[in-house]
């Protein structure tokens, strides 16, 4: 268990991204196959937030880095935390919202190579190819089975919500959740935050409703 939290970067990390969208489709094809089962989302739910919270445990061990990285305030963590609890709380307008986001978010991450410098297993790599991968699918079951229709105004609403809350965190606590203040230095793009908030903002708010509009044709129509 030590060496699975340890802090000590290693020279490189291990982690191939096509083998993770590999692993990726062959978790979703499963998932698919089992798209009816409310014990499997559960488990998957409970799988998630048990992985976030010792991904937080981590950070906090860490100290220097908790409150700059730890916070679950990526747009990734929110969703994992958040479509669980409106889930389980049966909120399934809010939980339809965040199955949304738990679909884009991932998708956006792994466009991306993992950022930890990490060997697997390590609790980061885990996090970022097992978490991310059952996000997706979580997202997607939730949807087939639970899913409410979302207006663009409710959207709207909780997007810029949940969007200024971390970006005021950020200046809180001198971070970058979200990606709300600086893109990832891999892009080598500098842009204002303000225009990065109200840029990411409506990105998130068109792809959550197209992905609501998709899914409104294709089940009302079944």
């Amino acid at each position: 268990m030590e060496y699975f939290f340890r802090h000590t970067p290693d020279p490189k990390t291990n982690i191939s991204m096509g083998m993770v969208w590999i692993f990726l489709i062959i978790y979703l094809l499963f998932s698919y196959k089992f798209r009816y089962s409310k014990k499997l989302l559960e488990f998957q739910f409970v799988f998630i937030i048990l992985v976030e919270l010792s991904l937080i445990y981590w950070y906090y061990t860490g100290k220097v880095i908790f409150l700059k990285e730890g916070l679950p305030l990526y747009h990734c963590r929110v969703a994992a935390f958040m479509m669980p609890i409106a889930y389980f709380t049966k909120k399934y307008k809010l939980a339809s919202y965040f199955s949304y986001m738990a679909i884009i978010g991932p998708l956006v991450a792994y466009s991306i190579p993992d950022p930890s410098k990490f060997m697997w297993p390590h609790i980061t790599n885990v996090t970022y190819v097992c978490a991310h991968t059952m996000l997706i699918a979580s997202g997607l079951m939730f949807i087939i089975n639970n899913r409410e229709d979302l207006d663009l105004k409710y959207i709207i609403k909780v997007t810029l919500g949940i969007n200024l809350i971390i970006y005021l965190s950020n200046y809180i606590f001198d971070a970058n959740y979200g990606y709300l203040r600086n893109l990832p230095e891999s892009l080598g793009i500098n842009i204002p935050s303000i225009v990065l908030l109200l840029a990411i903002s409506l990105l998130l708010v068109l792809g959550i409703y197209a992905l609501n509009i998709m899914a409104r044709m294709i089940l009302e129509d079944k």
